[in-house]
């Protein structure tokens, strides 16, 4: 024989609870402000220095400086390369014009101008006297700073500063309830 059985919880409520405060201050302290400058001495020294100049004692032996000597000589490449296109160009001209002809033999050409190559020249620079020396001794730069401190002082008028919190309450559901039903046979079962 089959048996019904009914299992049922009923629903559960729950509060939640905020007290209210009240707090009350009842007067206000004056507010002090500080404004301070430490006082510095803001005083110190130069380094010294040397410096030494052989530009003009060089270039009036004629005599260059690197510089000079790399300036020339790049104009001087920069010149060179331009003349050396202008040659070659010249060159590769008469060679796609004059080339099959009988009688030239660019072979010949080419070891000729290989062997007459010029050595570039030898060059040295020598040191000089006369440089111009100069020397900067040491100061002392800088002002005494003597500081300052102030001091602002604000009162406040007696009142009563008073302070609340709310209080609240809050209704939840805990536990939801519930109906269960089964079939069992032959016997009536406790719990689902």
């Amino acid at each position: 024989m089959l048996r019904l059985n009914i299992r049922h919880q009923l629903p559960q409520t729950d509060l939640r609870i905020r007290r209210g405060t009240l707090d009350r201050a009842v007067t206000t302290p004056a507010q002090v402000h500080t404004n301070q400058q430490q006082a510095r001495s803001n005083k110190g020294t130069t380094q010294p220095s040397i410096s030494i100049d052989t530009y003009a004692s060089q270039t009036v032996t004629g005599r260059r400086t690197m510089y000079d000597l790399t300036r020339e000589r790049g104009q001087r490449g920069l010149s060179d390369v331009q003349q050396a296109i202008s040659r070659r160009t010249q060159i590769g001209y008469s060679r796609a014009e004059n080339g099959a002809k009988k009688g030239d033999d660019i072979a010949t050409q080419y070891r000729n101008q290989l062997f007459s190559v010029k050595a570039e020249p030898v060059f040295s620079l020598q040191w000089t006297r006369g440089a111009e020396i100069s020397v900067q001794v040491p100061r002392v730069v800088g002002e005494t700073d003597v500081g300052n401190v102030t001091a602002q002082i604000e009162p406040q008028a007696v009142s009563a500063d008073i302070r609340t919190t709310q209080g609240g309450v809050q209704t939840y559901l805990s536990d939801q309830g519930f109906i269960r039903r089964w079939v069992t046979e032959d016997y009536y079962d406790i719990y689902a």
